[in-house]
């Protein structure tokens, strides 16, 4: 009885045995089975996509340097002379400025007692045209009697010397007047009109001096003295600054590598955002020899008309730089993905499409430069790479250029 009961359990040990492994048969043959369905499926599955030829062309080398606008021309303006208290301010903030405009006007303490120095310099000239007169008469009147002096002398009527003689009598007066006439006099209405010469040129320069104009043509950006306050030559604050907006600058620097892409007289784009959505043509004025010693970078000034005066200095502008075009192999930005560290495209070959990593350069952000990987005439995918797998089955619905 107990060895009946030893062999019915072996035996139900043996039925679970083969009941376990007929079911693992099952399961494995119904997983190859799906297995091959799906693949059936994925080869019998086409993927829409949008392609691109790869193709040679040329690809702008355009670098971006940055910059405030400056206006070309600045002028600070300050008093001639000592200055003065401010008697009016004739222009304020924004006044458009012709060149020699009287901008301040100052008091002229001083204009009567120099309009008096003239005149007293005058009646010096006039006292002095007198006395060159006199010294005529007495000259001419002088020569007469030289000559009848040296007459009665050739006679024997007068001595030669002595009180009454002819040099006392006849000829030092005559020597006397001739010089007073021609020297002494002349000398002196010399002296009295350049008297007047130099009070009128005080007068003038004291008179000038009480109306500060303006060096140059161009916009009124401050305006720092009123009515009442001194200004002051000394002053480290001018009383006026005047700006010529017509042209405007931007002061840049680019690097050892981009210098000698760029030339003196280069015109490039210029994009001011504040202003306008279109670039603005600038021509590279200044380009430094030396790079700056701190930034070690190259100062460049790129000018720009400004006729309008829409430009204002302060704002910000880039200038675009644009290299040497070179031909090369692109295709569009959009076919280009990465894999893991490594970029790659993803090319047609008849219709399955295979992964193939690339050596990309530089892009313009549409197209991309290919280095290495790719022939011309190759088809890429642009569109529709995230359903793809190796080999996969594609179908081109359109092609980008």
């Amino acid at each position: 009885m107990k060895q009946f009961t030893i062999e019915r359990g072996e035996l139900a040990i043996k039925r679970k045995v083969y009941f376990l492994i007929s079911l693992l048969v099952i399961l494995l043959a119904s997983g190859c089975s799906g297995q091959n369905k799906q693949n059936t499926v994925q080869e019998k599955t086409t993927i829409p996509v949008q392609a691109a030829v790869v193709d040679g062309g040329t690809l702008s080398d355009t670098t971006v340097v940055t910059g405030k606008l400056e206006a070309l021309t600045t002028s600070d303006v300050v008093p001639s002379g000592q200055g003065g208290k401010v008697l009016a301010a004739n222009v304020e903030v924004g006044s458009q400025v012709s060149k020699g405009q009287t901008l301040i006007t100052l008091e002229n303490t001083s204009e009567a007692s120099l309009t008096a120095a003239i005149k007293q310099a005058e009646k010096g000239v006039t006292q002095a045209q007198s006395n060159l007169e006199l010294a005529r008469i007495n000259y001419e009147q002088a020569a007469a009697n030289y000559e009848r002096g040296k007459q009665l002398y050739k006679t024997g009527a007068i001595p030669q010397a002595g009180a009454t003689g002819f040099e006392t009598v006849y000829e030092t007066p005559y020597k006397q007047a001739k010089v007073n006439y021609e020297q002494v006099a002349p000398a002196a209405l010399a002296s009295a009109q350049a008297a007047v010469t130099l009070a009128k040129e005080t007068y003038n320069q004291q008179h000038n001096n009480s109306f500060i104009k303006s060096p140059i043509s161009g916009v009124v950006t401050a305006v720092n003295v009123n009515p009442g306050e001194l200004a002051s030559s000394s002053s480290q604050t001018p009383v006026v600054t005047v700006v010529n907006l017509a042209k405007v600058i931007v002061n840049a620097t680019v690097t050892e590598s981009q210098i000698n892409k760029i030339k003196q007289g280069q015109e490039v784009p210029v994009n001011i955002s504040a202003v306008s959505d279109k670039p603005f043509t600038g021509v590279i004025t200044n380009i430094a020899l030396a790079a700056d010693p701190t930034s070690k970078a190259y100062p460049i000034k790129v000018q720009i008309d400004n006729a309008q005066h829409i430009l204002k200095p302060g704002m910000f502008a880039e200038v675009q730089i644009k290299g040497d075009q070179q031909e090369t192999l692109l295709v569009p930005r959009e076919a280009v993905g990465k894999t893991g560290d490594k970029d790659t495209v993803w090319v047609i070959n008849k219709d399955k499409a295979t992964s193939r990593e690339v050596t990309v350069g530089t892009s313009d952000g549409k197209k991309i430069q290919i280095l290495k990987g790719l022939k011309e005439g190759e088809q890429v995918v642009v569109s529709g790479q995230n359903l793809l797998q190796e080999n996969a089955k594609v179908e081109i619905q359109s092609k980008v250029k």
